[in-house]
């Protein structure tokens, strides 16, 4: 996962803390994610991640940096396309 854009902004302060949001490329797709990070400045817990392109969004669980346990795919009207799990 590579972070293009550092720049978010704190709302929480422990281990597991939580950003407004934060650009990155996930599997090369350049898009918004916002939720949980670790103390490592990476998504883990609960967040969303919107394509730049075509808004497509997953939102589930993350860990270190990757999508973790259950999660749901919405195209870019917010139409339910389904549910996936990753190991």
């Amino acid at each position: 996962m590579d972070f293009q854009d550092k720049r978010a902004r704190t709302l929480s302060t422990d281990s597991t803390s939580t950003v407004s949001y934060v650009s990155l490329c996930l599997a090369g797709i350049p898009g918004k994610y916002s939720g949980g990070i670790n103390e490592s400045g990476r998504p883990h817990g609960s967040g969303s991640f919107v394509r730049d392109e075509g808004g497509m969004r997953y939102v589930g669980s993350w860990k270190d940096g990757e999508r973790f346990g259950s999660g749901e795919y919405y195209d870019g009207n917010g139409r339910f396309l389904g549910n996936v799990v990753w190991d």
